[in-house]
């Protein structure tokens, strides 16, 4: 395995290159997803077994912020076809229909199970 202190063919060190704005992205929202999975497992655990009912459409929301992130990342530094802004527009709102589903079944399911 060559060193990280090892020049490349050119003579020149090999450089850094970060992740897309995709993949950085999906990170985030994977520790989102861990995060709210460690919730419910620890809301299991400290309360003797009881459950989240109706709490699962949470599951939406990172899911939706994450897409619509990355198109409007996409749609502000013009990497589409002008023909597919339709598309990044009609992704858009069903991202945001995702968002409000998913908040408008979860939160109140959340506040009753946190509440009683």
């Amino acid at each position: 395995m060559p060193d990280a202190n090892e020049k490349d063919q050119a003579g020149q060190a090999p450089g850094y290159t970060p992740a897309s704005f995709e993949k950085r992205t999906a990170a985030w929202m994977g520790i989102a997803y861990v995060l709210m999975v460690l919730f419910v497992i620890n809301f299991a655990i400290f309360t003797g077994g009881r459950e989240l009912p109706g709490t699962f459409p949470l599951f939406l929301v990172p899911a939706a912020v994450g897409t619509a992130a990355v198109t409007i990342h996409r749609m502000r530094t013009q990497s589409l076809p002008a023909a597919a802004r339709a598309g990044c527009v009609m992704m858009l709102l069903v991202c945001a229909a995702a968002l409000l589903l998913g908040l408008a079944l979860g939160v109140p399911a959340l506040i009753a199970a946190l509440g009683g």
